[in-house]
């Protein structure tokens, strides 16, 4: 089974996933970890990218705090980031689903998975933590200023949006403990 599961920076999918790899041996397949592979790795990437946003480069490597800075900060220019990224990372994201082998595979994406790699998944799952502790999350365990998770909330997807799309709903807010009962009965009402 594949569980597509997105949902805001900061609204803890990270746990999520470690627990259905620790407890439920699935594959996980992180878009984010993908697209910054291909971001930094594919020299094609790289050029087009540096076409972009040249003042992101220290030579000819990219910086991420600048590159980050300035997508996060103006919609066009993540819009074009994404343009560039997203359709090597889809492929990557086909790819891994192909070769996966266990009964549970987990592809995690803070953006909408795109029709291509949705097509793929027998559900989607969006993790949902209210804004207020997504901020207090991002400033205390990634030490973001409190404007710099603001920012980019504010260019994610709203919690509507991820919704209208889910085909499950887990709340991230409280206990983890919650969370993981969340998870399981997804897991055994898929397996009906």
């Amino acid at each position: 089974m594949v569980i597509g599961v997105m949902g805001g920076i900061g609204s803890g999918k990270s746990e999520v996933l470690k627990y259905m790899q620790d407890k439920h041996n699935a594959v996980i397949i992180e878009a984010d970890k993908i697209a910054h592979d291909i971001l930094f790795n594919d020299e094609k990437v790289k050029a087009e990218v540096k076409k972009i946003f040249p003042e992101a480069f220290d030579g000819d490597e990219i910086n991420s705090d600048k590159i980050a800075e300035i997508a996060f900060n103006d919609p066009n220019k993540l819009d074009a980031l994404n343009e560039l990224t997203h359709p090597p990372t889809i492929n990557e994201i086909i790819k891994q689903i192909s070769n996966a082998i266990t009964k549970y595979v987990v592809v995690e994406s803070a953006l909408f998975l795109g029709e291509e790699v949705a097509d793929l998944t027998d559900e989607l799952w969006f993790i949902y933590c209210d804004k207020k502790e997504r901020i207090r999350r991002l400033v205390e365990t990634r030490g973001y200023s409190k404007e710099k998770a603001v920012a980019i909330i504010a260019n994610q997807p709203n919690d509507e949006d991820y919704n209208s799309a889910a085909d499950e709903f887990i709340d991230n807010t409280g206990s983890f403990d919650k969370t993981i009962e969340q998870v399981d009965f997804a897991l055994s009402t898929m397996e009906c």
